[in-house]
């Protein structure tokens, strides 16, 4: 087919007459209806002419924004290592596999002796590699950034019993799926803990950081470099169970089987060598010694998150179902320890948590919606509660009263 010698001109047959018209930002305008073709384009070269003074600086400046962000990506992923103070890791907080790699993501970010918070930015791509992510993954990228967004770190006062200093990790967290990127900052009370690093704090290898496969792995890690310089350490149970889950597996029995020994394990791919001994008090173990080498970073490559098909652990082991569910994988997993995480916040017994992991999604989702509030009042203080664990239960049970039916009346 000949080139139309005429760009911009065709023939409208109901009108008997030529159209002329432009594309302006993707979109086509018409410019209006002319009796021969000539006529029609020059109308149309004309049209163009007029446009072009409001339609460059716009091209200019979406241009200027993409080179922006070429520019910031390419910077942040010169780095290889990330490091936080040890007040951060001794007072953790706790994070889903997803929340963990945006966390050090936008760790990388980072330059050594920054004063000031910034703007960073996160190309999808290093988080969930060149697949597809689809409705379903951005819903998930959704939670974890609203889970980034809601945690909130205790720092260090002169007087810890009295005074009182809390603040959010992140802020005006952002995930723009025309760029692919997430951008997000650092709350300004945080910064220095993550850039002004004199003493006293921890270098992490983003390469290990984002193979780990496990939430509790990404604790044990920063736990592990930490203490690799005293090894070794001994440490009681109760603190390494507060570092690592809070409260959750008062046995540790559980702990060790469901916390312990797969993290370790984990750790141990990623050129670790870490071995512990359990110290005894009567029959019970009252705390470990462990003996920590790291031959530095390891050469496996780092493991993409797969949003449908990827690995999470859970923390707590998996429920018996209710009712017949088809369990999501990758980080529908991911997000269900979250919902786990927050039940520990209210203080919830395993037993409990397992049943009400046995929800499906959909349910798991208006959970987390609906005890939002809960969470921020117990937390913020704003009322007293004498029972947390009850307050919540009650909550759940007038949500999902299927969770706890009750005894049907003997006739």
């Amino acid at each position: 087919m000949a080139k139309n010698q005429y760009p911009g001109t065709t023939f409208e047959k109901t009108r008997n007459r030529w159209k002329a018209q432009v594309r302006v930002n993707g979109k086509t305008k018409s410019v209006g209806y002319f009796n021969t073709q000539p006529e029609a384009y020059a109308a149309v070269l004309a049209a163009k002419r007029d446009m072009a003074p409001a339609v460059e600086p716009e091209q200019l400046m979406v241009q200027s924004e993409s080179e922006t962000y070429r520019l910031e990506i390419q910077d942040s992923r010169r780095t290889t290592t990330v490091a936080q103070s040890n007040v951060l890791i001794e007072h953790p907080w706790a994070m889903t596999l997803l929340e963990a790699r945006i966390f050090v993501l936008l760790l990388r970010g980072l330059r050594r002796d920054e004063a000031d918070s910034k703007r960073i930015v996160i190309p999808l791509s290093d988080l969930v590699g060149d697949q597809p992510i689809g409705g379903r993954g951005y819903q998930y990228l959704h939670v974890a950034m609203d889970g980034l967004d809601a945690i909130r770190i205790d720092l260090p006062m002169p007087n810890r019993k009295k005074d009182y200093h809390k603040v959010p990790l992140v802020h005006s967290l952002k995930l723009d799926s025309g760029q692919g990127t997430i951008s997000g900052y650092f709350s300004n009370d945080v910064i220095p803990y993550l850039t002004n690093l004199t003493e006293n704090f921890t270098l992490g290898q983003v390469a290990d950081l984002l193979s780990i496969k496990s939430p509790n792995t990404h604790k044990f890690y920063w736990i592990m470099q930490m203490w690799k310089f005293k090894s070794p350490h001994t440490v009681d149970v109760d603190t390494l169970r507060e570092l690592t889950t809070g409260e959750a597996y008062p046995q540790f029995a559980d702990y060790r089987k469901y916390v312990l020994k797969p993290s370790l394990e984990e750790l141990n791919t990623l050129n670790f060598d870490i071995s512990y001994t359990e110290k005894k008090k009567g029959r019970s173990v009252n705390s470990i010694e462990f003996h920590i080498n790291y031959n530095g970073p390891s050469k496996l490559q780092p493991k993409q998150l797969q949003l449908q098909l990827g690995e999470a652990t859970l923390p707590v082991p998996a429920p018996e179902p209710l009712q017949s569910t088809v369990p999501v994988p990758g980080v529908a997993l991911d997000f269900r320890s979250r919902v786990a995480g927050r039940m520990r916040k209210f203080k919830l017994e395993d037993y409990q948590i397992e049943r009400i992991l046995s929800l499906t999604d959909a349910e798991l989702q208006k959970l987390m919606k609906d005890t939002h509030q809960l969470l921020k009042e117990y937390e913020a203080g704003a009322k007293v509660f004498d029972n947390i664990a009850a307050t919540a239960m009650s909550k759940i049970n007038g949500m999902f009263p299927r969770l706890y039916p009750k005894p049907k009346a003997s006739v």
